[in-house]
């Protein structure tokens, strides 16, 4: 393989997702973002029975409706959402 032009470095991960609102109650605004590792934070859900369940969530640039994502190749991250808020708010 034979670079042809090179392209910018690379710092991290970053993916394309919908804002869909999905795991948070829906009504995402539908906006395709480019959503980076530094745009994640764990949020949990916990049971009655004293089991919970994480995710890694981005909240919408656009609306503010925060979209659980998951899958391969995501990344997981043990920053909650008040940790990724006090860093945004430098």
């Amino acid at each position: 393989m034979r670079v042809v032009q090179k392209g910018r470095e690379q710092k991290g991960w970053s993916k394309e997702f919908t804002c869909t609102g999905k795991g948070n109650g829906d009504g995402g605004c539908g906006a395709v973002l480019l959503v980076s590792e530094g745009d994640l934070f764990r949020t949990s859900r916990c049971y009655y029975d004293g089991s919970s369940d994480h995710y890694t969530t981005f909240q919408c640039s656009e609306c503010g409706v925060l979209t659980d994502i998951e899958g391969r190749g995501v990344p997981s991250t043990n920053r909650s959402y008040q940790q990724w808020k006090e860093e945004n708010e430098k």
